[in-house]
């Protein structure tokens, strides 16, 4: 495997030391599709895997501990084969433990994709493309290993304005003048114009549709949920107590009457076929 680039070194200690804190951030929040409202952005995903007796070969790419992967194989769907593939060991060691047999695990890079050319028909991706260096060699290995007419979902931050919550907690961290700089993926996939850029070579585009992941709940519990994010973990345990008083105490105003805090994470959804 070749040298870990910086960003990609940070990312595997991160999921070294936080193993499941996509699944523990979003499994159980959930999120608005149009007029739809589904028990989680992952849910958003198996959606696109359709239960109609056909054989199909799915692969979670950036599948972390398994949490999409469990979600497909509770459905029972005969002849779906399910694969997943991850950087890190550590969130694949969480995946095995999740799945036992039901999937087949791979530890490995996105860019180099251990899988036969066109074979495989649906390729999703819960909130990873965002992070992965060289997105453009990602995308055509995506591109190689599907089936001519299989397609391609990913689920990565979306573009709307955020909630005065979120707002809050990004003003918090800017004033702080406490990250390092460290950038992470390719600006692009969070850009609607970029990511459908980037699909525009070799796939043709289904849907690109927003989500709503919907948090609300105690200011603490909001708070341990933005703690997670990378941003944070990037600073000192000085820094983090400051910018965790100046949150709660930004947002106190925005408390509903019962003490809850209203969150909501957008996020977006991009569907793409591969053309022939």
């Amino acid at each position: 495997m070749p040298s870990s680039s910086p960003a990609e070194t940070y990312l595997l200690d991160y999921h070294r030391r936080h193993a499941g804190a996509t699944t523990r951030a979003f499994a159980s929040l959930p999120a608005r599709r149009g007029a739809d409202t589904l028990p989680s952005s992952y849910a958003c995903l198996v959606t696109e895997v359709p239960d109609d007796g056909r054989p199909r070969t799915v692969l979670d790419l950036g599948c972390g501990d398994g949490a999409l992967l469990a979600l497909l194989a509770q459905q029972r769907t005969p002849g779906l084969t399910l694969l997943g593939l991850d950087l890190s060991e550590h969130e694949l060691a969480s995946a095995r433990a999740r799945l036992g047999r039901a999937a087949t695990l791979h530890q490995g890079r996105a860019q180099a994709l251990p899988f036969a050319d066109a074979s495989i028909d649906r390729v999703l991706s819960h909130l990873a493309l965002m992070l992965m260096d060289d997105v453009e060699t990602v995308l055509a290995e995506v591109r190689r290993v599907l089936r001519p007419g299989g397609r391609v979902s990913v689920v990565v931050p979306g573009t709307r304005p955020p909630t005065e919550a979120v707002a809050t907690f990004v003003q918090a961290v800017r004033a702080s003048h406490a990250v390092p700089s460290l950038p992470l993926g390719d600006a692009r996939v969070r850009s609607g114009e970029g990511l459908r850029g980037l699909f525009g070579a070799g796939f043709r585009l289904q849907s690109d549709v927003e989500l709503e992941v919907i948090g609300d709940g105690p200011p603490e519990r909001v708070w341990e949920s933005l703690a997670t994010t990378y941003d944070v973990d990037r600073m000192s345990e000085e820094s983090r107590a400051a910018l965790r008083t100046a949150f709660l105490t930004a947002v106190a105003p925005l408390l509903r009457s019962d003490g809850v805090l209203p969150y909501r994470w957008g996020l977006r959804q991009l569907t793409a076929t591969r053309e022939p």
